[in-house]
């Protein structure tokens, strides 16, 4: 049994669809670009339809908490848990492993949404009323994706509990992997650069008890902030892992990521840890997921990235988490995205890069399928590395780089 921990921030998710109804209703009011932060309803209703017509999703701060109080009247909604820690944590314990997760707020609310999950420990300083995240899912001609609105200033830079350190620096056991995360969940400059120097004091502190550290970027208010997380962290991360919507919104490009034909996107990959300045880069896609290293063989993790792959495509296919049994009976019946088996056969014989092709079928719910891949990658992640200078490196033509 593995044993991983996760962090930083936890939640409670309120979660529910956007019927035809309340988009045309919305639809009415929409118009422009949409803001990071909303102070009115009609701002909300542009948030929606700009993502819903794009295809995307993203993240929003709702500054007038009349608007949530409104949005809550008008659609039905159902209850689980929220924060790439917390669903990572829960994910890795379905699947029988044990996950240690730092909670900011304990609540009794919380301690019941997760109290079926066996391998899961929650450590926390504090209790107090856990965040509440409202989640839109929709589905459009042939895109489906979710819009998460929250409430300003959820938590303090001070979220890091000394109960989840202490368990950190002393496992008995040992912790293969630590998920650090949460960084999107701060409203301003100042708490984003207090919460980052917590964090590398922590990570520096643990010494030759750390373990190998794994960052799950996601959707930000400001793109600057953004990349200040990334340098700040990337030379005390083993990895980084984003989606192809976060992709694009770093590095830019004149469209999607999975847009581009087969050679522009490895093109773009092939430059990921140089410009982001990290040892492993990870990418995670509905079509496939890959890893890049400049540094070292990534042939390694080729297990890791398909048991992602596996998890999140479970989740996805039954609507909730699942075990290994579960799992295992999903992979039997699931064919591999054909794009996915494509670049995996153009890339075969290079140890720089690896990818492994997505599952692919009906999906039932979008809902944490990001920090489930996660899950699913960290629990079998390798933890010694093969330096890349040992191996021969090809190109797409099987040349000798």
């Amino acid at each position: 049994m593995t044993t991983i921990a996760t962090g930083f921030t936890a939640n409670i998710d309120l979660l529910t669809k956007v019927t035809p109804e309340f988009y045309e209703e919305i639809r009415g009011f929409a118009g422009g670009e949409p803001k990071s932060v909303i102070n009115t309803w009609e701002e909300f209703c542009t948030v929606i339809d700009w993502n819903i017509q794009r295809g995307s999703g993203a993240e929003y701060i709702v500054a007038n908490r009349d608007i949530l109080s409104r949005l809550e009247k008008k659609l039905n909604w159902s209850k689980s848990i929220g924060g790439t820690g917390l669903q990572a944590a829960c994910a890795a314990s379905c699947a029988g492993d044990q996950a240690l997760v730092n909670i900011p707020i304990q609540s009794n609310e919380l301690e019941e949404l997760v109290s079926e999950h066996q391998g899961l420990v929650l450590l926390s300083d504090r209790k107090g009323d856990v965040p509440k995240h409202f989640i839109l899912e929709y589905e459009y001609g042939n895109s489906s994706n979710r819009i998460i609105f929250r409430k300003e200033d959820e938590f303090s830079a001070e979220i890091i509990s000394n109960t989840f350190i202490e368990r950190l620096a002393n496992h008995p056991d040992g912790i293969k992997w630590l998920l650090i995360s949460g960084y999107n969940a701060f409203d301003r400059s100042e708490d984003i650069a207090l919460f980052l120097e917590n964090t590398v004091n922590i990570l520096t502190a643990l010494g030759p008890n750390k373990p190998k550290v794994h960052l799950e970027l996601a959707s930000i208010w400001s793109l600057d902030e953004q990349w200040k997380i990334i340098r700040t962290l990337g030379s005390y991360v083993d990895s980084i892992g984003i989606n192809e919507d976060e992709y694009q919104e770093l590095l830019g490009g004149s469209e999607p990521l999975l847009g581009y034909d087969d050679e522009e996107l490895l093109e773009r990959v092939n430059t990921a840890c140089e410009l982001l300045g990290v040892a492993h880069f990870i990418l995670h896609t509905k079509q496939f997921s890959l890893i890049k290293s400049d540094q070292y063989d990534t042939s390694e993790w080729r297990n890791s990235l398909a048991n992602g792959n596996l998890f999140a495509f479970s989740r996805a296919t039954n609507g909730g988490l699942c075990d290994r049994e579960t799992m295992q009976q999903v992979s039997l019946q699931a064919a591999l995205h054909p794009r996915g088996e494509t670049l995996r056969n153009l890339t075969k014989d290079r140890k720089d890069l690896t990818i492994i092709p997505a599952f692919e079928g009906e999906i039932v719910s979008t809902i944490g399928l990001g920090d489930t891949f996660t899950a699913g990658l960290l629990v079998e992640a390798p933890v010694k590395f093969l330096p890349l200078e040992s191996t021969t490196l090809l190109n797409n033509d099987g040349l000798k780089i």
